[in-house]
């Protein structure tokens, strides 16, 4: 029985076309101590029919509800066999050697360490946004959620947004991209995993959060491109039921996370900020939902 380094788990749900794609970029370049698995959320677009007409090399584990972000990836790390995981969502394009590279640099580094890629857009720009921000903080969503002051605060002063401002060399930064990271299983599994109360959103802020806490640093990895095209398996949800539906959402497993981890006056003062926001913009049903 080969030795397995590495399981590549992608969580598919209704990206059939975006996930062959992603599955195209990975085969062409994987060795032969990696395995690929596809936890499938209960697709209804034929997703797994075409993994395994195509992609025969391809564990395939077809789920018969949809369970999530949080609980489908914390199901499919029990069947991985490797030392490292790369979590990699279905709306990615894996650039050459992309991989090799993650693998090669967690492996260099001391224990307490974890990985993730330069993300770009698809149109080869950097995808800083929301994949390399600082943790939230009142006077972060107070610069981040209003659209003329985070123009400016990432134009002058971005180190107040963002973690790194140096995507040329390794540095360090305080999240893991929940679209693309490389993490020892042992240390996924001794965090206990995802927070599976996190429905939508924040899941990677919130796993980013605990590790740091028990002394993980993380490091992104310029040489290691991904291209991320984003949100895709929400959009049905959005045009069906409004782009109000992913703003709460969001903010809803934003005071989430903040209840969780901050303090009774900072959970305040990030609520007041998104209070004000919205009632800026007179969105009266987002701020009856969530206060």
């Amino acid at each position: 029985m080969r030795k397995i380094d590495l399981s590549v788990i992608i969580l598919s749900y209704n990206t059939k076309n975006l996930l062959e794609k992603c599955l195209r970029s990975i085969t062409q370049q994987l060795i032969s101590d990696t395995e690929v698995i596809v936890f499938d959320n209960a697709s209804t677009d034929g997703s797994p029919q075409m993994v395994r007409e195509k992609f025969p090399n391809v564990k395939l584990i077809v789920n018969k509800e949809n369970l999530g972000f949080s609980k489908g990836n914390n199901r499919a790390v029990q069947k991985a066999s490797g030392e490292l995981v790369l979590f990699l969502n279905s709306d990615t394009a894996v650039k050459e050697r992309a991989i090799r590279k993650l693998v090669d640099s967690i492996k260099k580094s001391r224990r307490k360490t974890a990985v993730c890629p330069l993300l770009l857009n698809g149109d080869g720009t950097i995808q800083k946004d929301p994949c390399y921000l600082r943790f939230p903080s009142p006077l972060m969503s107070l610069f981040y959620y209003n659209n003329i002051l985070r123009k400016l605060v990432s134009n002058f002063f971005p180190q107040l947004l963002y973690s790194t401002s140096n995507f040329s060399t390794p540095s360090e930064v305080d999240q893991l991209p929940g679209a693309a990271f490389v993490i020892r299983k042992s240390d996924f599994l001794n965090i206990g995993g995802f927070d599976e109360s996190f429905s939508h959103f924040f899941e990677d802020v919130d796993l980013s959060w605990r590790l740091r806490e028990r002394g993980f640093r993380f490091f992104l990895i310029p040489e290691a491109e991904i291209v991320h095209f984003g949100r895709k398996s929400l959009e049905p949800k959005i045009k069906k039921e409004g782009v109000e539906s992913f703003y709460y959402l969001n903010f809803k497993s934003l005071f989430k996370f903040c209840e969780k981890h901050y303090s009774p006056e900072t959970v305040f003062l990030i609520k007041a900020v998104i209070f004000l926001f919205f009632l800026a913009r007179l969105r009266f049903n987002l701020i009856n939902k969530l206060f």
